[in-house]
């Protein structure tokens, strides 16, 4: 967990920052009141521990100014100062707990702990959840009875995950949560902690996946047995006939290409049963099972694509063919024959070109009337907050349309008003990149409510569309629409893979987003293409003939002209090492086909976003 401490007394405050280091916290320090207003403003702290006496700015004031701001996060003086009058100036001023100098850290740490646990709607002293517990009083972490061997990163993921079980954690959210502002790590480094972390929980027993990773979100515990999700909504549980339109033609124009590759894995079949196989044969069929894995999932076919994996890490084994082996490569080639001369294309998250539109809103007729007008979404309905975080657990949609209501204290809707101001503010603290679309009353906005205006504030300050009732469903779904396609609006796009299959699917995934998309399925045309469309990122394929796309990325971080350009690979290839090659060679984000055309946009965009907000900052080193 991340802490801000505001001391100006060096000696202290260095004292006092290495004994919480040693407690596992994350640790900034500010020396006067401006800076640490400064460091408020730029990252999300969950405890602060405040001097009196500062420069600038004193306490008193910054405490005031939190909470002016509508800043919730616990705040607790520290200082010489222990006459009564000054505790209760402090406590007026919205500190949630005051400790007199000299104290004792032992204390202070179990003050902290008393907070953070009053945040986290009064969370055990001891975090538990099925057979993983941490204790914060002694820093242990305990699986099924087995004490586990952490690192301080290692103990502070665990934290994490533990006091907020349900919450999917963006790697930016990782690192503002764990580390320090002068020690952020690459995100590389976070999922190295990620991956050292799931090794030690499997060895004590835990299931590889006890850390679940949310494609294009995140990470988070996976969810008990009994938490899972059974529900779905009706609105999302129709194919729509223009999403089933478009998947039967591609795998009308496709399939006769998926069964020539197949040929290819059945030819290997009869030369392995011959006794006439040999290394030539093998790598064609490894690359015609690659293919058909990355290609098949991307036609709405994901048994396929399974199946064809399966071949591929049996051809990529240095012990075949062994009887077994040959045994177990003809029953799959036969398989995925018949389950593809029996298939029928249905819309997969890969395929599925409409994005993903979140409602939240109680009013059923308006939201009935809202999916009917969206014919151009995917659609999911949530009535509250937790039903709103619970979808985007499990499916990151493209855009939310929230309604705000500000309603008197007696209503009985009151709690919907809150949970709308609170969901819009945990949205923007995981992910900042995700458009919202609110609608607030217009009586709303000539009220007396400070609070309600101070929040108001709040998001209009953001980048988030401010709608006005009365609202009708087609001007919000106009508004929704004008949003998601101004978002990849004159942002050109490139995306380079031999599979023409792969190509088009992409290409209908990410036109809903307004990107100027440029694709390319002969790699020998590449530099060509390159500079005649001067593209802002670039999707690139690994395997493809002659030309290898990690070739590619190598060769543009070492042209001067090419150099900053981002590059994201996507490949059918899953192993890590095959991952690490490439961010070794300077990709900027690395995905696994097939992907759902949502998480890809995403990755786009917030791609794109970092490097804006690079340029803004460090103009001359991008010229």
């Amino acid at each position: 967990m991340r802490l801000l401490l505001v001391d100006d007394d060096e000696v202290l405050v260095d004292a006092l920052a290495n004994h919480l280091i040693k407690q596992r916290y994350a640790v900034d320090i500010a020396s006067d009141g401006e800076e640490a207003w400064e460091y408020i403003a730029l990252f999300n702290y969950d405890l602060i521990v405040l001097d009196v006496m500062l420069p600038k700015l004193d306490g008193i004031s910054l405490c005031e100014k939190l909470r002016d701001r509508d800043h919730s996060m616990p705040v607790l003086m520290l200082t010489a100062r222990d006459r009564s009058t000054d505790i209760v100036k402090g406590l007026n001023a919205g500190a949630d707990d005051y400790l007199v100098k000299p104290f004792n850290f032992d204390v202070l740490t179990a003050r902290i702990h008393a907070l953070l646990r009053r945040e986290g709607q009064n969370l055990p002293s001891i975090l538990k959840r099925g057979s993983l517990s941490l204790n914060p009083n002694n820093l242990e972490v305990i699986y099924d009875d087995k004490l586990l061997n952490l690192t301080a990163k290692e103990y502070a993921l665990v934290e994490l995950f533990l006091r907020s079980p349900n919450r999917v954690f963006t790697l930016g959210g990782i690192i503002e949560n764990l580390w320090t502002f002068e020690e952020p790590p690459t995100e590389g480094a976070v999922r190295t902690h990620i991956k050292t972390l799931r090794k030690k929980l499997k060895s004590a027993g835990a299931a590889k996946d006890l850390i679940e990773t949310v494609y294009g979100i995140g990470y988070r515990l996976k969810p008990l047995p009994n938490e899972e999700q059974t529900e779905i909504s009706a609105s999302n549980s129709e194919v729509q006939p223009d999403t089933t339109a478009d998947l039967a033609n591609l795998w009308s124009q496709y399939k006769e290409a998926m069964s020539d590759r197949l040929v290819l894995l059945e030819n290997t079949a009869i030369a392995l049963t011959a006794n006439n196989f040999n290394p030539e044969l093998k790598q064609s069929a490894k690359l015609a099972a690659h293919k058909l894995a990355g290609s098949l999932g991307s036609l709405g076919f994901d048994d396929g694509s399974k199946l064809a994996r399966e071949l591929e890490v049996l051809l990529d084994l240095e012990t075949f063919p062994q009887p077994e082996q040959i045994e177990s490569f003809n029953q799959l080639v036969s398989t995925l024959r018949a389950r593809l001369e029996l298939h029928q294309p249905v819309p997969s998250s890969a395929i599925e070109a409409r994005p993903l539109l979140l409602i939240v809103d109680n009013d059923r007729d308006f939201t009935h009337t809202l999916t009917t007008a969206a014919s151009n979404f995917r659609t999911e309905i949530a009535t509250t907050a937790s039903q709103a975080q619970e979808i985007i657990g499990r499916d990151r949609p493209a855009i939310v349309l929230l309604k705000i209501f500000h309603i008197k204290t007696n209503s009985t809707l009151d709690n919907y008003q809150i949970d709308s101001l609170d969901l819009l503010a945990e949205l923007d603290r995981q992910m900042p990149s995700l458009p919202v679309v609110a609608i607030v009353p217009k009586t709303a906005l000539f009220n007396t409510d400070d609070d309600f205006h101070q929040r108001l504030k709040v998001l209009r300050s953001t980048e988030h569309t401010l709608l006005v009732q009365p609202v009708t469903p087609t001007q919000a779904m106009d508004a929704v629409t004008q949003r998601l396609q101004g978002l990849g609006t004159e942002k050109k796009i490139m995306i380079v893979d031999d599979d023409s299959s792969i190509l088009q699917t992409m290409q209908i995934s990410l036109e809903p987003w307004g990107f100027e998309i440029t694709t390319l399925d002969n790699p020998h045309q590449f530099w060509q293409v390159l500079q005649a469309t001067s593209p802002d990122l670039l999707v690139l394929d690994i395997e493809m003939p002659d030309v290898n796309g990690m070739e590619l990325c190598r060769a543009l971080r070492n042209d001067l002209n090419w150099s900053h350009l981002p590059v994201l690979f996507l490949t059918a290839h899953q192993d890590l090492e095959t991952q690490d090659r490439a961010f070794a060679i300077g990709a900027d984000d690395y995905v696994s086909k097939p992907i759902r055309g949502t998480e890809l946009a995403t990755r786009i965009l917030n791609r794109l976003s970092r490097i804006r907000t690079v340029q803004s900052k460090f103009p001359s080193n991008l010229d």
